[in-house]
């Protein structure tokens, strides 16, 4: 059997450098995550598909309100792709699909196709849960008394006016 003489500085040494250990350990795990938190990154859009989707309407603008199409639509002025009676994958608006921009074609590109019967080729977008910003808030609700989700329609990526 080995006997080991514990002097109170061999118990001060050895908690001394497991403190030490510890210390160097959190340091160079902080110094890696400060590194990599500076290294400057990029933030693109990345589609799911790998395909394009192409749909033909007329561009039409609509004014908020109070209805489930607006709320899925945002808080503001929205536009619509008018699709007429055919029939397409995810219907968002009452009209067809309420028109979403993207880096290629942003929100502001939209009035200037307004009244025109266009070809877009993008994506399905679905809608997401809602997290309300205040208790006081008012906001739809579904049969489960949670709000309504929000964000449905088209990712437009390409636009090209139709001649008719």
């Amino acid at each position: 059997m080995i006997q080991v003489n514990l002097t109170s500085w061999r118990v001060f040494s050895i908690v001394l450098s497991v403190f030490v250990s510890i210390i160097s350990g959190m340091s160079s795990y902080i110094f890696t995550k400060s590194q990599l938190s500076q290294i400057p990154s990029i933030t693109m859009e990345v589609q799911e598909s790998r395909y394009l989707i192409s749909l033909t309407g007329k561009v039409i603008q609509k004014p908020w309100s109070k209805t489930t199409e607006s709320w899925i639509a945002g808080d503001s002025n929205y536009y619509v792709l008018d699709v007429g009676d055919l029939e397409i994958e995810k219907r968002s608006a009452q009209e067809g699909v309420i028109l979403r921009a993207s880096e290629a074609i942003t929100f502001e590109n939209f009035p200037e196709y307004v009244g025109e019967t266009v070809e877009i080729k993008g994506e399905y977008v679905n809608s997401k849960p809602y997290q309300p910003k205040s208790a006081y808030e008012s906001y739809p609700m579904g049969m489960d008394g949670r709000p309504l989700p929000r964000g449905a329609g088209f990712k437009v990526y390409e636009i090209r006016v139709l001649d008719e």
